[in-house]
């Protein structure tokens, strides 16, 4: 819209100029709790209700969620006024002022600093903790002391994904030229990777990854700057601008698997607990996988939990803040710079409306703070109590987090009865508040030396005996609704349909792809439970979807097979990455399973078939309209 030359400076006082940016935000702020608040409830409510156990630190999390909501309303904001106006002028300038070599420079550098920004990236390092190094070696070390080479490989997959998808505008030609080659390799390695010890636990994590990278930075500033060079582009005779999105979420795959297979030689086995204490892994190995604490104990050391005072936890929440602080300007400045130096110095071009992307640049930091401090405390310790609890519906299983240490313990209390077989039993009574409970007495939990009696709660199987298959229907169902849920609560799959619906002129409708693509989420997330249940290997699970998917091409329509593609990497944003993770951590955990990832992966493939199926339906439906509308003429 173009502006008069001659402006006339208008005085603002503050609270004029609080009356009229307030009701702005508070729309804002509405439409990110009406998106979050349906999935916060049904986890709350599922907790509650079906498990009947009360969720932990119900407080910190409600703070917690009220963080994601305002977080992601500033950062959305950041993004529309600062990064993608920055994104879409360079797309635009780039072809006409430089050649080919620099493009593709600045895209790897362009797709490594957005993935390195996505706030979704730092949900990876709050996994590393579930996992034991003696159990997957080679995911802890990726997970913890080497966590910087698994971003750096996931950054750059995207940055040559980026490149890709730069030369498609460029030069037009189609995704499938891409994309068949790429699904190959990736599967070809996916089971070289199933027949190696070490490798085969990071297939969920690399698949995975690739979900991890297509966030609220790197979608819309990559379509953003694939808008500005496909407006320009000579050769590009497509309109629209999807396909890298996908490329992106395929490329990281192919990099974590061969960072994996270089550190895989250099790292120990999978061994048992026991042999890992005893000092069964080399030195150098111990050094890489335990970085400063190299030196491996001779036994599993177990202590007593400290009671935090409440200026202790006032410091605490004071680093935390002060980390999500640092993270975020750490995410986002140079990323700025880095575009509005290029757009400056390199390409010699001055910003349209400076004002209004430095703000945008400004909210984009405080929005990925408040995020950051919000999905540690809010969503993610949510999905972990509801996915830690979920095996007992079917199993009973430790409530580890409601563990009780009693002090002063005399082990004169302790009594003795009979179970149904005869065998004696041995138990105390406990008194909480005004009511005895009978607690079961074990030798091993009784620590002499301080005289405390460690109890863990054990609890279910809520809906019959252990292992019983209704239990296991109700976790199922729970997953295909978190999934279907958490979906819909994804800011960028709205915009995506708006643009999906005015691309085919309203054959595909918004409404349509939406629960198209959350009916696939939904059934992939049902499906990678099923994976951690009955320990699947996950190369089971996508050879074959991705085949299906292959086969399926042939028959689609190109701009049919392009939104499908680029709805799964949509789907994986900022609510449903946390909450799906943190879930399957939680319940692989539960069950003893090494490798709690994968179901991301499972539930990135389903909306890509769900809404190919879809576009040949409407497709269908669109040829018989028109042979009516012609028998009608003749």
């Amino acid at each position: 819209m173009a502006r008069n030359e001659k402006e006339e400076s208008i005085h603002i006082g503050f609270r004029e100029t609080i009356t009229l940016i307030l009701p702005y935000f508070q729309k804002k702020i509405w439409d990110q709790i009406k998106a979050v608040i349906w999935i916060v409830l049904y986890l709350a409510l599922f907790q509650l209700f079906i498990l009947r156990i009360p969720i932990k630190e119900a407080g910190l999390i409600a703070l917690g969620i009220s963080a994601v909501v305002l977080g992601l309303a500033f950062f959305l904001e950041g993004l529309f006024l600062g990064l993608m106006p920055l994104g879409e002028a360079l797309g635009l300038r780039l072809p006409q002022k430089l050649g080919i070599f620099s493009i593709i420079l600045f895209s790897i550098l362009m797709g490594v600093g957005a993935t390195l920004a996505e706030p979704a990236i730092t949900i990876l390092r709050a996994c590393g903790s579930k996992v034991a190094p003696w159990d997957a070696p080679l995911l802890y070390f990726l997970l913890n002391e080497g966590s910087f080479y698994l971003y750096l490989s996931i950054a750059i997959g995207v940055g040559i994904s980026v490149v890709f998808g730069m030369l498609r505008f460029l030069f037009g030609f189609s995704l499938m030229r891409i994309l068949v080659p790429t699904i190959v390799i990736l599967l070809g390695v996916s089971i070289y990777a199933y027949f190696d010890e070490n490798l085969k636990f990071i297939s969920g994590l690399a698949w995975d990854s690739g979900a991890v990278t297509t966030g609220p930075v790197t979608v819309p500033l990559v379509v953003a700057l694939g808008i500005g060079i496909s407006k320009v582009a000579e050769k590009n005779d497509q309109s629209s601008a999807y396909g890298v999105v996908t490329l992106a979420s395929l490329f990281p795959i192919l990099s974590v698997f061969l960072v994996g297979m270089y550190f895989s030689g250099k790292l120990p086995k999978p061994m048992p607990e026991e042999v890992f204490f005893k000092q069964g892994i080399k030195l150098e190995e111990a050094k890489l996988l335990l970085g400063d604490s190299y030196k491996v104990p001779s036994t599993k050391e177990v202590s007593l939990p400290k009671k935090i005072s409440p200026p202790e936890f006032f410091i605490k929440a004071k680093e935390n803040i002060f980390d999500a602080f640092e993270l975020a300007i750490r995410a986002i400045l140079p990323l700025s710079i880095f575009l509005l130096l290029f757009l400056g110095l390199i390409l010699k071009e001055k910003i349209s409306y400076p004002e209004e992307v430095f703000l945008g640049i400004g909210f984009s930091i405080i929005g990925l703070s408040i995020f950051n401090f919000g999905i540690i405390f809010g969503l993610n310790k949510l999905g972990d109590q509801v996915g830690g609890k979920l095996p007992s519906t079917f199993r009973s299983i430790e409530l580890i987090d409601s563990t009780k240490f009693i002090p002063n313990f005399n082990p004169k209390s302790v009594l003795k009865a009979v179970n149904e077989d005869g065998k004696e039993e041995k138990f105390f009574y406990l008194k909480e508040r005004k009511s005895y409970t009978g607690i079961p007495y074990h030798e091993e939990n009784w620590n002499q030396k301080n005289k405390v009696y460690e109890y863990v709660p054990i609890h279910g199987p809520i809906f019959g005996k252990e292992d019983n298959l209704l239990g296991y229907l109700v976790v199922l169902v729970f997953a295909f609704f978190l999934g279907y849920s958490a979906t819909l609560a994804e800011p960028a799959l709205s915009a995506l349909g708006n643009t999906v619906e005015e691309t085919t002129v309203g054959t595909f409708r918004k409404s349509l792809l939406i629960q198209s693509v959350a009916v696939g989420v939904g059934l992939g997330t049902l499906l990678g439970m099923l994976k951690i249940l009955l320990e699947i290997p996950l190369v089971w699970i996508v050879v074959p979807i991705y085949l299906l998917l292959l086969f399926l091409n042939t028959f689609s329509k190109s701009e049919f097979i392009d939104i499908a593609w680029d709805s799964a990497g949509v789907t994986t944003g900022p609510i449903t990455v946390p909450l799906i993770i943190a879930m399957g951590l939680g319940i692989g955990n539960q069950m003893g399973t090494v490798d709690g990832f994968g179901i991301l992966a499972a539930a990135s493939a389903f909306p890509i078939l769900s809404v190919l199926i879809m576009g040949m339906i409407v497709e269908n439906s669109r040829k018989l309209s028109l042979r009516d509308s012609e028998l009608k003429e003749k």
